[in-house]
């Protein structure tokens, strides 16, 4: 079979779907540029039709840079660093009731590593184990969420900063998601990573609005979940504009991945924002991601004059 690349879905305005690709492909250069070409212009990559295994997830993510160990030891997985795993348990992550129905999986509006200084590129995903329902992965556009912002609010926001730190429970961030959230069991990660969040994860500030780098656009680089306030206005307007951002990019368009066997998903994480519906309670969710390096290098540690002006 020979691969195929076709848009993602009409009139969503990012996103491509490549069909069919095998490992074998990837060897050639001009498909290793081509997929690469996509990945920057199109921010989202599905991989569908694929006889995916871990080395082939691997390969593949090298062909859009080198990859790292993330950051966080609980998530590595033993045995390939590549990969991190996110398992879905609520004897493990934890339960939650999202707006009355009980859920696990689910995670706010975010980007990876925004909680570091240094943001990595991107990353594969792939299922491992799929819920019976739930479990999606959405997708929202920086680039195009910048683009359907009014000129004035394009001008107030220029070089302003956002402040982030790690958030270890959905609900605990107040920009993550405009659902009610519950917590009825608090999962083995919170339990682990939350007393050392002030040490091992402390602050750090992001731009609000930087200019991609590969095509020269400018990106609306805002992660709800996580984000504490703008720097420096840590008072009721700016919680205020800061509320007016997020929820304009909630509103843009959106893309949500509904899970099958053997496929992958590929993003440009320093333009696209991705979340994770809830899913059924009674069942287990293993998800496998390898982390793209890379540094935008905007990202920057928090003085100690800055957290407290």
């Amino acid at each position: 079979m020979v691969y195929a690349i076709a848009p993602l879905q009409d009139g969503l305005g990012f996103g491509k779907q490549v069909t069919g690709l095998a490992p074998s492909d990837i060897e050639d250069e001009a498909v290793r540029r081509e997929l690469r070409h996509h990945w920057l212009q199109d921010g989202l990559l599905v991989f569908r039709d694929s006889e995916v295994t871990p080395e082939f997830q691997i390969d593949l993510s090298r062909v859009f840079g080198e990859l790292e160990v993330h950051p966080i030891p609980e998530l590595v997985t033993d045995g390939t660093p590549e990969l991190i795993t996110l398992v879905s348990d609520q004897n493990r992550e934890g339960l939650f009731e999202i707006d009355g129905k009980p859920s696990i999986a689910f995670l706010p509006w975010h980007s990876d590593l925004v909680f570091t200084d240094r943001i990595n590129h991107g990353g594969v995903l792939t299922a491992k184990q799929i819920s019976s329902w739930g479990g999606e992965t959405g997708f929202i556009d920086q680039v195009q969420a910048y683009d359907l912002l009014p000129d004035d609010l394009k001008t107030e926001i220029e070089g302003l900063d956002i402040v982030y730190q790690l958030c270890v429970n959905p609900g605990y961030s107040r920009y993550g998601t405009r659902s009610k959230v519950r917590t009825l069991r608090t999962s083995d990660f919170e339990k682990s990573v939350g007393p050392r969040l002030d040490t091992d994860y402390p602050p750090v500030v992001h731009p609000v609005v930087f200019t991609q780098p590969d095509t020269g656009r400018k990106v609306l680089n805002i992660s709800p979940f996580g984000a504490l306030h703008i720097l420096g206005r840590d008072d009721e307007a700016g919680h205020a504009l800061l509320q007016r951002l997020v929820d304009h990019l909630v509103s843009c368009p959106a893309y949500h991945h509904s899970w099958k066997p053997n496929e992958m998903l590929a993003w440009d994480n320093w333009r696209m924002a991705h979340s994770v519906s809830g899913a059924a309670p009674d069942e287990v969710r293993i998800m496998q991601r390898t982390t793209i390096m890379g540094d935008y290098g905007l990202g920057r540690k928090l003085s100690a004059l800055q957290a407290v002006a």
